[in-house]
């Protein structure tokens, strides 16, 4: 009875593991060597990765690696910082109401140590950006020179490994600052602030989701509840499963030439529309690792 008890357990450990993945193998359709998803998530540390099973094994045994860009572009920083500036002498004051705009500049003197006025031509997106991840910061003491989602790239250069982007700089900053209109963007800013507790506790959720490996839940939670800063179906499309469909197009040529480390945003992953079930339709074997 014992045995059959830990024969149970241990099945369930497995299940319980293969539908909770990070790093996935893609293999079959005519490819000649392995390649690699790996699903990266920005606030997760660096030393996070040290407990993924055999996710280093892959990286150093794959030629190339594949990101959402290559990010060590000279022009990224300029591009984005012009891209953060709203056009045509806009200014924050005209996109919120009187109280709105007090609420939310008091709440960034707290904790940006810089009111509205200091940013008024700042995109609302940068300013979301910005307060979310100093909230956060102060909560778990995370740093930015610990995330994770940078770090293959970095590596990939150490060792001489071709760095691969299935987008330009271009692209990113329309799908970061270009997908909504600026005066929704400044409603997600307030209702942000005013949402303090729960967009943290969204946060949150998602990390530990994306820590169990849980990427099918990662990509239901992320499409909200119906708050004005959830993102709507057609945002969603925009920024998830058109990329979807469009990287999935691109990664057979480039997997079929090299073996590749490809790491994207986790919720990239998982879903119907996620890669993982693009390249399995495409003749794929992607499997977990």
């Amino acid at each position: 009875m014992k045995k059959k008890i830990l024969s149970l357990l241990l099945l369930l450990a497995v299940v319980s593991f293969t539908q909770a993945q990070l790093i996935w193998k893609i293999t079959g359709n005519g490819i000649k060597k392995p390649s690699y998803l790996f699903g990266t998530h920005h606030l997760i540390p660096i030393q996070f990765l040290d407990s993924i099973p055999g996710l280093f094994k892959a990286f150093n045994e794959s030629e190339k690696v594949v990101g959402e860009m290559v990010l060590n572009n000279i022009d990224a920083t300029e591009k984005i910082q012009q891209a953060a500036i709203m056009p045509n002498n806009l200014r924050i004051d005209s996109l919120l109401k009187p109280a709105d705009y007090k609420l939310v500049d008091t709440e960034l003197k707290s904790v940006l140590k810089f009111g509205l006025k200091d940013v008024s031509i700042l995109n609302p997106t940068m300013l979301v950006t910005m307060y979310e991840l100093e909230v956060y910061k102060k909560l778990t003491g995370f740093t930015d020179d610990k995330q994770s989602d940078s770090y293959f790239q970095l590596v990939a250069v150490q060792k001489d490994k071709k760095v691969i982007g299935l987008e330009n700089l271009d692209q990113q900053i329309k799908f970061l600052f270009g997908s909504t209109d600026y005066k929704r963007q400044a409603q997600i800013l307030v209702e942000t602030v005013r949402r303090k507790n729960e967009m943290l506790k969204d946060i949150l959720q998602l990390t530990k989701l994306y820590k169990t490996g849980k990427i099918d839940q990662l990509v239901e939670l992320s499409k909200g509840k119906g708050n004005i800063t959830d993102m709507t179906e057609e945002e969603y499309a925009i920024m998830v499963d058109n990329r979807n469909t469009d990287w999935a197009t691109k990664l057979p040529q480039i997997i079929k030439e090299s073996s590749c480390f490809i790491a994207v945003g986790a919720l990239h992953l998982g879903g119907k529309n996620g890669l993982i079930k693009l390249l399995q339709k495409k003749g794929y074997k992607v499997s977990p690792l």
